[in-house]
């Protein structure tokens, strides 16, 4: 008997285990962040446009799953993310919805994207190709 209501107190010890917990390198990248502009190269220099009307709002999960704003995963998303130079390989680690946007999107994605994260911001550099994006967090 004492067996038993032992093994019950360990099951339910480890089903009160936290889920959802970012690794630290991940959890100042948690949560929702706004398109506020774009890198452009205009007379042999590199300037920033406001992103305007092109502006969308992505967010990372806990796992490090990009998400579009209506909650489905990103088309052509990154395998690992390199956060201010440490990589972080992405696992989801529950279930995604089909994107069904995604079916009409020929991926030629990169494998890894860059983020140069600050405080309240991040600039995003996609394939190392010089096409950079500014994104601020969304309160």
């Amino acid at each position: 008997m004492k067996t038993i209501f032992y093994f019950l107190i360990f099951v339910v010890t480890l089903s009160c285990k936290e889920k959802n917990i970012p690794a630290p390198i991940l959890e100042p990248l948690v949560g929702k962040w706004r398109l506020v502009a774009n890198e452009y190269l205009e007379n042999g220099q590199k300037i920033w446009r406001n992103a305007g009307k092109q502006s969308y709002i992505i967010s990372f999960r806990f796992d490090g799953v990009i998400l579009q704003e209506d909650g489905l995963p990103v088309c052509c998303g990154p395998i690992s993310l390199s956060i201010n130079g440490e990589n972080y390989q992405i696992s989801p680690q529950e279930n995604l919805p089909v994107n069904p946007t995604c079916f009409l999107v020929d991926c030629v994605g990169c494998d890894v994207w860059d983020i140069a994260l600050t405080d309240d911001s991040f600039i995003l550099d996609v394939c190392k190709i010089g096409a950079r994006s500014k994104f601020e967090r969304v309160p």
